[in-house]
């Protein structure tokens, strides 16, 4: 998954020009053979159940040119740990292992390449 960090500034008008500036977590790619709405439910249900700290807010702004799913922290929140917890609690990382064998030496016997 795409993920980066950014810092979000807010602008709060009943509190005159009182800007405050948050980091949060932008997801622009899921993994393969993930459903988004299951995953934004898994997170939302990890943070009410507080399993997951440190998240305040959770928007899906994905449209038709794309996904984007931003999780805003809270202030005194790291966000490398909040990532790293993300990747392990929620299906937002994900490995697969391929065996890639195919006929070599003109076809008569077979081999197992990589991906190099």
């Amino acid at each position: 998954a795409k993920t980066h960090f950014e810092t979000i500034s807010k602008k709060s008008r009943t509190a005159g020009k009182k800007a405050s500036s948050r980091s949060a977590i932008i997801v622009t790619e899921v993994p393969y053979l993930c459903n988004k709405a299951a995953l934004l439910e898994k997170i939302a249900a990890l943070v009410n159940d507080k399993k997951l700290a440190g998240v305040a807010d959770l928007r899906d702004e994905s449209d038709r040119n794309g996904v984007r799913v931003v999780i805003e922290l809270k202030r005194d929140a790291v966000p490398a740990v909040v990532l790293n917890n993300l990747f392990q609690k929620t299906g937002l990382q994900t490995a697969f292992s391929g065996n890639f064998l195919a006929l070599i030496k003109g076809g008569t016997s077979p081999g197992r390449f990589t991906l190099k």
